[in-house]
């Protein structure tokens, strides 16, 4: 086996990719999930049709809910790129998101060597074939864990995987610019810009990436500085000096008084307080961990039951848990000497927990912000498996046996827990099995009853939701969130006078609740309670700056017969979605409504080569008003041939339903689709009677 690792260096590589493709091989029928929907399916900038710089660039302000601000942009632009090349089909959004785990996996078995090189660890004398094992069972360890189904097979948290992906790469390319020899200048040069381009990529991939930079002071620390002594400073003044940038601008970038006493009073919104927090965040901290180390499929999914903790003895095991980590973390800086490996895993875990696990006021638990901290996690157990293998006779075999369980249980619970993220219905089913006392588990569980159809159970669930939500601070997100849903199941049920009161409940509970908002919005509109509905947007428009309302305000001017304010709306909307299909297919329609016909199909010819729906629909409607009957008929003609009558017909009555639609004139065009239809039908019949 030696002497096959020493001839092929692909080896490794290789069974890297095996267990990738074993592992996750079985996500690629799976669905979207979540916030999959908000931040990719209905987030329009990203839904190129052709690829140009100016729409490629406004991809990176694609946030799902404001503009006008930078938005994790790689991450961002890989989306629209899969969108471009596959549309909504989620199996492209899958391999990508396999690739980057597996690409990930590859570079932290390299950093994991490079590692091994470092001065700390020389002393080891650990043979270059016994590195590349050592990191190759620490990479697959990694690799295998199922906690990361979370980020693997979830598609929008592929932000946390680049973010780890390119943290790892910077990390990788920073200990090869450290190691190597200081006369190979060039070398020196290529891997720092490496590393300096990977460090950007990471921060433009997730805002966490940011510990990039106290990481690599860590690393400076444990692998290359421990060993210096207080005579020894002149030579080591450039290390003590850049150990010192990299403190002082991960310090500056992240450790800001300001943001912390921001982010202190911004929990409104939330069901638990700033004390609560920091109290409760090292029970699951502690909760990941055992979540690495005692790999099952039962213990992981998208909702948890968290009690909150109180006070430093409410529930019990609060203060224990605080004493547990700080304990574990003066461990780490202690053993720093003897055990380089063990210190920088555990001090690194902890390091990378401190955006998205302190102070920030994000929810309390989830199981995909382990992707960055775990890097390095099972390196020293790793580590201490190879050092064992060298002992007594039955050392090894032991060792052997219970490192193969271990693979083989972290590998099986990742193949079963992928089978719970198959669906929406699915991956909710399961969290509200695990999770019993979880209202919002409830919620969206009853959200995908709802889509069902399975209307009588999804309004039980709101319930249920409720009445856990009830006395508790929760009510202020919880509560609004079930009116919401109540809302929806009563406009499938045609109850749309009932759903506008739902919606109207949400949204006066929780007045930044943009969905709420918005399906509000769109009752009022489809009830032509027109004033209304322009009261709702002014009033999101003084909380927020979201050019969505732009094209909102437009369509509500459309119905009213106001097509000057639509068109002003419209020109102001192109500024935040340029080339936009929906904006020129509204401006096309304003022209039509002021008699511009000849603007009007300028228009409009430019939305149907973007393959806009509405276009042509709008073109006919165009031609139509424009006494142009044979230019319709032409268009019409080609209508019928490419849609089936039942689906245009259908469509036609859909059309007014949708609030961001452009409204048609739909009895003209129904009327012209319908004789348009028993002409082609009639020249049928005459065709076939004469041959």
């Amino acid at each position: 086996m030696v002497t096959l690792l020493q001839r092929n260096p692909f080896v490794h590589t290789g069974l890297i990719i095996c267990f990738t493709l074993l592992l996750y091989g079985n996500i690629l029928s799976n669905g979207w999930h979540l916030d999959d929907t908000g931040n990719i399916l209905h987030n329009t900038p990203l839904h190129l049709t052709f690829l140009q710089l100016d729409t490629l660039f406004k991809t990176f302000y694609a946030h799902p809910e404001s503009t006008g601000k930078l938005y994790r942009p790689i991450s961002n632009f890989s989306f629209a790129l899969n969108w471009f090349f596959g549309k909504d089909n989620p199996v492209g959004y899958h391999l990508v998101d396999i690739s980057i785990h597996l690409l990930s996996a590859i570079i932290l078995y390299l950093s994991c060597i490079q590692l091994l090189n470092t001065p700390a660890l020389r002393r080891k004398n650990y043979s270059h074939i016994q590195k590349k094992n050592i990191a190759l069972l620490a990479a697959i360890l990694w690799l295998t864990a199922p906690i990361h189904t979370s980020a693997v097979t979830y598609i929008v948290q592929r932000m946390a995987q680049l973010a780890s992906l390119f943290s790892v790469s910077a990390i990788f390319f920073y200990l090869q610019t450290r190691l190597t020899r200081r006369n190979s200048r060039v070398y020196q040069l290529t891997y720092l810009t490496g590393f300096l381009c990977c460090a950007l990529l990471a921060l433009a991939s997730k805002e966490n990436a940011i510990l990039l930079f106290p990481s690599l002071a860590l690393i400076e620390g444990i692998f290359f500085l421990q060993f210096a002594k207080i005579q020894n400073f002149a030579q080591q003044k450039r290390k003590i000096f850049f150990l010192l940038f990299l403190l002082l601008s991960g310090g500056i970038l992240f450790l800001s008084l300001d943001i912390i006493a921001a982010q202190a009073n911004s929990y409104g919104h939330r069901n638990f307080t700033f004390q609560e927090r920091i109290l409760t965040q090292p029970r699951i901290l502690l909760f990941y961990l055992s979540q690495f180390f005692y790999p099952t499929a039962s213990r992981l999914s998208i909702a948890h039951d968290i009690t909150l903790s109180t006070s430093l003895f409410s529930p019990w095991q609060t203060l224990p848990a605080i004493a547990a980590s700080i304990g574990l973390i003066i461990f780490g800086i202690m053993c720093i000497h003897k055990r380089a490996l063990l210190s920088f895993a555990i001090l690194y875990y902890f390091l990378n927990h401190l955006v998205e696990s302190t102070i920030i006021p994000l929810e309390l638990i989830f199981e995909h912000r382990n992707l960055l901290p775990s890097l390095f996690l099972f390196l020293p157990l790793s580590a201490f498996v190879s050092d064992k293998i060298n002992e007594k006779k039955w050392v090894p075999v032991v060792v052997t046996i219970a490192c193969t369980f271990f693979l083989v249980q972290s590998g099986l619970a990742t193949i079963n827990r992928n089978k719970a993220w198959r669906n929406t219905g699915t991956l909710n089913e399961d969290a509200v099995k695990k999770a019993p006392r979880n209202a919002r588990a409830k919620l969206n569980l009853a959200g995908w009853y709802t889509q069902q159809k399975k209307y009588e159970e999804a309004f039980n669930l709101c319930e249920k939701a409720e009445k856990l939500a009830e006395g508790e601070a929760s009510q202020n997100t919880i509560i609004p969130i079930a009116r919401m849903q109540k809302g929806s199941i009563a406009y499938e049920l045609g109850q749309t006078e009932k759903a506008a009161e739902y919606f109207q409940q949400a949204y006066s509970l929780h007045k930044s609740y943009t969905a709420a908002a918005e399906k509000l919005i769109a009752v009022l509109i489809e009830l032509t309670r027109y004033d209304d509905a322009l009261r709702i947007i002014a009033e999101r428009s003084i909380l927020k700056k979201d050019p969505k309302l732009l094209l909102l305000r437009a369509s509500v001017f459309l119905r009213q017969g106001n097509p000057s304010e639509a068109l002003a709306s419209y020109r102001q909307a192109e500024l935040f979605y340029r080339n936009l299909p929906l904006v020129t297919v509204g401006k096309g329609k304003a022209s039509v409504m002021l008699g511009k016909h000849n603007e009007a199909a300028k228009l409009l010819n430019k939305a149907a080569q973007q393959n806009e729906p509405m276009a042509m629909l709008l073109q006919i409607e165009n031609n139509l008003l424009a006494s142009r009957k044979q230019e319709a008929r032409a268009q019409l003609n080609q209508l019928l041939r490419a849609v089936p009558l039942i689906r245009l017909l259908n469509d036609l009555n859909s059309a007014g339903k949708d609030p961001f639609q452009i409204p048609l004139n739909t009895k003209l065009v129904r009327q012209a689709v319908l004789k348009a239809a028993l002409r082609m039908s009639l020249n049928l019949d005459r065709q076939k009677n004469v041959e």
